[in-house]
């Protein structure tokens, strides 16, 4: 339901994935509905530690390796519908409601949710790896147990992800914007809800920097609080979410290298 085409240039950032070896994994992910840090890992492009380190960032968590060798890979079952990092932590026992609920009101300017929970000690950086890499398919018995995590600041220049429907009219389009986030990960949780939820014809995630979003006038938010029901995209009315400079794709859920 989601092609996650963004997951994948974060990667290729990072110098981890080949624009070769991101089409074989977006072409996989679109066949086989799997995610798609799932299928990188899978296929030997990127080590988990490596995806789990990229996703962390997102958070605002850097991950560092230990000299302890990695776990032996295991991946996760894919889920039915996409499970948002609060409410993953919540169901796993590692945070509260009301702990989330708090964190989730403390979101201002560029602040992360992994980065407020860590730095309010509700979790650890290796709690938060562990449970990015479960949301991206992987057991998190296939990370290190005593990774070394440390919190870094977001720059002021560090883009800000909004997220608009998108409604179709004769001749043209309406776009209204429901979201904004220092974290494309949050932005795309938000996106997988309201997808879920409302079946919209269409979601654009769109990055613009900080600056420009204070010009505008409009106050960065992330996703609201965990909410108990959810609506599964149906198959003959699948909402379509894309990215600024990227086509417009039927979103499938999410799908979830070495060490270069």
């Amino acid at each position: 339901m989601f092609p996650w085409r963004q997951l994948g240039t974060l990667l290729a950032d990072e110098g981890l994935l080949t624009p070769t070896e991101l089409e074989l994994a977006l072409d996989e992910q679109r066949r086989t509905g799997r995610l798609l840090g799932q299928i990188v890992v899978d296929r030997g492009y990127v080590s988990a530690f490596s995806l789990a380190r990229v996703l962390s960032a997102q958070h605002g968590v850097d991950l560092h390796e230990t000299e302890e060798p990695e776990p032996e890979l295991q991946l996760a079952e894919v889920p039915a519908t996409w499970r948002p990092l609060g409410r993953m932590l919540v169901e796993k026992g590692l945070i509260t409601q009301t702990e989330l609920a708090e964190a989730l009101l403390a979101q201002e300017g560029n602040r992360r949710l992994g980065e407020i929970l860590v730095e309010r000690r509700v979790i650890s950086g290796g709690d938060l790896a562990r449970a990015l890499g479960e949301q991206h398919g992987l057991e998190p018995a296939s990370l290190a147990e005593d990774i070394q995590t440390e919190l870094r600041t977001a720059p002021p220049a560090e883009p800000v992800y909004r997220v608009y429907k998108v409604t179709f009219r004769r001749g043209f389009q309406e776009r209204g914007n429901l979201c904004e986030s220092a974290n494309f990960l949050e932005a795309a949780d938000f996106a997988m809800e309201y997808v879920q939820d409302h079946q919209p014809e269409a979601l654009e995630i769109e990055p613009s920097t900080a600056s420009s979003r204070r010009r505008s006038g409009r106050t960065a938010r992330a996703a609201p609080p965990l909410r108990t029901s959810r609506a599964r995209i149906s198959s003959t009315r699948s909402a379509s979410i894309r990215r600024a400079g990227t086509r417009t794709a039927r979103p499938r859920p999410p799908a979830s290298r070495r060490h270069r």
